[in-house]
């Protein structure tokens, strides 16, 4: 299994100390993350795309990629997610082709859709359209990056005419992935188009997540592609320390604070804060050992190949995050490094 960072850049202040960082300080720490994530050992590095909230300060991910794609050499530079319904996807192949020269074949990018209304309000977009916008947009990105010359029309841009998108990218595959939830209609798309998919595992059980994994697998293999294609990956809030007692004293009230700070949809009723529940559930938090274990169970459920951590929440200092990157690279990487080896061996003999 390979592991990484995802971050959205979240901007808050630290219960503890009261104390918050500028905008250009947060994300100079998110660009220092990502080299220290390649220093560790971390396969990824993913950063998320918001618009017009409060808290979250990453609204153009390629810009922030190159920046750190400038500073590391090995580490994947990904997108955790791809706002593919909202953006012209014309924008997104150049934009994306382009980090992928700077990056010399880094990028992955997760395609998917903004869980807000503002941005549907704000780029004059029906919430409705949603699924219908993904699926189109990402048809055309993947067309844009795989041929020479695009002639297309749809509903939801201007048509195209004997279209050359330039730069190329490095890479002679789309690197592309799927996001997903409950929702069957993405699992749909990622099977359609050929694509691996990370679901989204951070608001709901482990257990009601596991139908998403396996739904994908059986159109995958309905289709008959080989089981060995079918990727998928997942999403976890984590924390690590020493021992468990300092993991949760220290972790408690900062997410806490990232959850009580979240914006919901305008129909949606904000759910009760319960940590124990979230740590018994979705949210990993704990000793490394007890990371570890956490991390194989979920295999053992949900049979996936990437495992995104996001660290960096509810005004938690860098120097925390640091260390808790660092417990995660020394001693819970190298432990679950070989998490589907054996799966890979089987379905390639």
């Amino acid at each position: 299994m390979d592991i990484g960072v995802m971050t959205f850049g979240t901007l808050l202040t630290d219960p503890f100390t009261g104390e918050r960082v500028t905008q250009r300080e947060r994300l100079s720490e998110v660009v220092e993350g990502a080299v220290l994530a390649e220093e560790l050992g971390f396969a990824w590095y993913a950063v998320g795309e918001h618009h017009f909230g409060d808290r979250d300060l990453i609204s153009s991910p390629p810009v922030v990629l190159a920046a750190i794609a400038a500073r590391t050499t090995s580490i994947t530079v990904g997108t955790a997610t791809t706002l593919v319904s909202n953006r012209d996807p014309v924008l997104v192949a150049e934009d994306y082709a382009t980090l992928d020269l700077i990056s010399n074949g880094r990028l992955q990018l997760i395609a998917g859709t903004s869980f807000y209304e503002a941005p549907y309000e704000v780029f004059g977009q029906e919430l409705a359209s949603k699924p219908a916008r993904k699926r189109e947009n990402l048809e055309l990105l993947l067309r844009l990056w795989a041929e020479d010359r695009v002639t297309w029309e749809g509903q939801f841009r201007p048509p195209l005419r004997d279209i050359h998108l330039q730069p190329r990218l490095v890479q002679s595959e789309p690197p592309v992935w799927v996001s997903g939830s409950l929702k069957p209609d993405s699992i749909h798309l990622a099977v359609d188009l050929g694509l691996p998919m990370v679901m989204g595992t951070v608001a709901r059980t482990p257990e009601e997540n596991a139908p998403m994994f396996a739904l994908y697998r059986e159109l995958w293999a309905q289709r008959g592609r080989p089981p060995q294609a079918a990727r998928t990956g997942a999403t976890s809030h984590v924390f690590v320390a020493e021992t468990s007692q300092q993991a949760r004293s220290q972790w408690r009230e900062y997410l806490a604070n990232y959850f009580n700070d979240a914006t919901i949809p305008k129909d949606a009723t904000r759910p009760a804060f319960d940590f124990d529940t979230l740590i018994a559930g979705q949210a990993i938090c704990g000793s490394p050992a007890e990371v570890v274990d956490k991390l194989g169970r979920l295999y053992e459920l949900w049979g996936h190949k990437l495992h995104l951590l996001t660290i960096d929440l509810g005004g938690i200092p860098a120097a925390t995050v640091a260390k808790v990157m660092e417990l995660v690279g020394s001693e819970v990487i190298p432990q679950v490094a070989s998490l589907g080896s054996a799966a890979k061996v089987a379905a390639d003999a």
